[in-house]
């Protein structure tokens, strides 16, 4: 295992374990390359998922189990997994939810790349202003290229997110819940990426943030497989995908 592969999975081990009632979601290379924020909204009212009255952890080697539950579900939860990559820095995740309620909206958002090292053991999740500056976002669909950095220590991320959300930047500056969030706008110093849809029973939904490499150049429809196994393997003989969209 390479050092820089070490110190990832130290990254992830760490956060799993000292932020274990935080679902909000670094990534650390060791330089911070953005963090995950994600909510809900129903009849108006929205909060954050790390603000969850009931958040529950299970932590091994490659992923993070999270199962959250507040008033604000009703009697409804979601389960929340992380899963480490294998051919690229960076993660997979799967969102899935059960008696929720009928107008529930996923609010998500990304950003925060400062591209500067971090202490792991004192890290908290949060995605800054001051973090924000020197981000850049490409989008295309659901999918987006993050630039950020100096032009010295450029670095390029890409992510992956569900379909039925539409894309969009917003202000870190405006973080007290996800709505506000959501209708902040894009006119501001210090941008994040934002989207917001429909969450539906029992419906699985895919997210993933990576550097791209010969190995790791994904779509959306390879998470699903991605996150069971890990990597996407190309078939050397024929050099096509082993699997296809559906």
């Amino acid at each position: 295992m390479s050092k820089k592969t070490f110190a990832f999975l130290l990254a992830f081990l760490c956060l799993g374990f000292v932020k274990a009632q935080n679902p909000d979601w670094s990534l650390i290379t060791p330089e911070l390359a953005g963090t995950l924020r994600i909510g809900v909204a129903t009849q108006g009212t929205s909060k954050w998922f790390s603000e969850f009255k009931s958040i529950k952890l299970k932590s091994s080697e490659k992923e993070k189990k999270y199962i959250l539950k507040d008033e604000i579900l009703a009697k409804g939860a979601i389960e929340f997994l992380i899963r480490t990559l294998e051919d690229s820095k960076g993660a997979v995740m799967k969102l899935t939810g059960e008696n929720l309620p009928k107008d529930l909206q996923l609010i998500w958002t990304y950003g925060g790349a400062s591209n500067s090292k971090v202490d792991i053991e004192m890290w908290k999740p949060v995605i800054l202003p001051k973090d924000c500056y020197q981000n850049v976002f490409s989008i295309e669909g659901n999918s987006f290229t993050l630039y950020y950095g100096n032009s010295r220590k450029l670095k390029i991320l890409e992510g992956l997110t569900p379909p039925e959300g539409t894309l969009k930047l917003a202000d870190a500056n405006q973080q007290a819940n996800p709505i506000q969030l959501l209708k902040s706008g894009k006119k501001t110093v210090a941008p994040v990426l934002t989207s917001d849809f429909k969450m539906v029973d029992e419906q699985n939904y895919y997210f993933c943030f990576y550097f791209l490499n010969p190995s790791a150049d994904y779509n959306y429809f390879m998470l699903p497989k991605l996150f069971e196994e890990g990597s996407y393997r190309v078939n050397k003989e024929t050099e096509w995908m082993k699997s296809t969209p559906d």
